[in-house]
C-alpha cells in the first residue's frame, strides 16, 4: 500500500468504535463516479462498512480517494505533466460556458 492508503486504514481502524464521519454528497467539491468494482470486492467492501459503521459509499470514496493520491504521488514527470495537462483540459470543458447551447445574461434587461 501507498502512505496515503496506509494512513486511511490506519485511520479507519483506530476509530472503529466511534464510526466514521459522514460524507457530504451534496457538497460541491464531492463528485459521485459510477465504476464497477467485482462482486467479491463489493461484498467485502458492504461488510467492512457495517463493521466500521459506515456507508459502503463512503468507505469506498475514502479508500479510492488514499489509492489515487498514492498512484499520483508515485507517477513520473512524464506522466505527472500529462495528467496534470488533462486535468486542466477536463476542468475546461467542463466549464458551463463551454457548454453548447448555454447562454449567460450577465443581468441586462
Amino acid at each position: 500500500m501507498g502512505q496515503m492508503l496506509d494512513k486511511q486504514v490506519s485511520d479507519l481502524l483506530s476509530r472503529r468504535d466511534h464510526g466514521l464521519a459522514c460524507c457530504d454528497v451534496k457538497s460541491s467539491s464531492v463528485r459521485l463516479q459510477k465504476l464497477p468494482l467485482g462482486a467479491d470486492q463489493a461484498l467485502q467492501l458492504q461488510a467492512l462498512a457495517q463493521v466500521l459503521d459506515a456507508s459502503s459509499e463512503c468507505l469506498g470514496g475514502q479508500l479510492l480517494a488514499a489509492a489515487v493520491s498514492d498512484l499520483w504521488d508515485k507517477l513520473d514527470e512524464p506522466r505527472r505533466s500529462e495528467a496534470v495537462a488533462a486535468c486542466r483540459a477536463i476542468q475546461h470543458a467542463n466549464r458551463p460556458e463551454a457548454t453548447p447551447g448555454v447562454e449567460f445574461d450577465l443581468g441586462s434587461s
